[in-house]
């Protein structure tokens, strides 16, 4: 699983980078602290047919991605 750290990157970077991984990768681990961004690859994965699991704490959203 790769894991991305997207924490105080503003958009679209981090759904550029998730892009990139997915490309190659069948599970991410996205990290994010804007909900923009969040919706963002949510919706993105989710059209590309990932499963999409996000969980909270502290203001950061941990964001696992895997093939449907």
């Amino acid at each position: 699983m790769k894991t991305l750290d997207a924490r105080g990157i503003s958009c679209p970077e981090p759904l550029i980078m998730l892009k990139n991984s997915l490309k190659t990768e069948k599970e991410v681990l996205l990290y994010l602290d804007s909900k923009n961004a969040l919706s963002n690859c949510e919706s993105y994965a989710k059209k590309q047919g990932f499963t999409v699991s996000t969980t909270t704490g502290s203001g950061i959203y941990k964001v696992y991605i895997t093939m449907a």
